[in-house]
């Protein structure tokens, strides 16, 4: 399944691409995330939990991101396996961050998501609404960070 998302944020694009090219502060902003490892220069063993209504589905495996510098993208590719036979779980993601002439920046996301088990079985529609509501927290966390931040350096 194809989710394409964009959010636009009241912040630099160098502080937006600091942040969201950072793994760790990735997944420490991302609802229901963690890293627990570093394997490699570009891949992480960690888990999600997603919650829908009162189903809770947790999933463990791992997350690789391609930075590319020149042009602030990346492409993510996240795989696990759901716990207590949740199914299996797999996405990748393309991102970039692209400056805008006020000063604000302009975040593009394409994914393509393939989930098997008891997510699957809620269909698209739902997982399009789970989606959109974890990336509406994602971008509340991302602007809180970034105004801290920003506080951080004017102090």
């Amino acid at each position: 399944m194809k989710i394409e998302e964009g959010f636009t944020i009241d912040a630099p694009a160098d502080d937006v691409w600091a942040l969201l090219s950072d793994p760790q502060r990735v997944a420490a902003l991302l609802p229901g995330a963690e890293i627990k490892e570093k394997i490699d220069d570009t891949t992480y063993a960690g888990g999600i939990v997603i919650k829908v209504g009162p189903l809770v589905a947790a999933y463990s495996g791992t997350v690789s991101f391609l930075l590319n510098e020149d042009d602030r993208s990346a492409v993510v590719h996240a795989k696990g396996q759901g716990k207590a036979g949740m199914g299996t779980a797999d996405m990748t993601m393309n991102s970039r961050v692209t400056p805008l002439a006020d000063g604000r920046t302009e975040v593009t996301l394409d994914s393509d998501v393939t989930v098997s088990g008891i997510l699957a079985q809620l269909g698209r529609g739902m997982t399009q609404v789970v989606s959109k509501k974890m990336l509406q927290e994602f971008v509340a966390r991302l602007t809180t960070a970034l105004a801290s931040e920003a506080k951080e350096a004017e102090a």
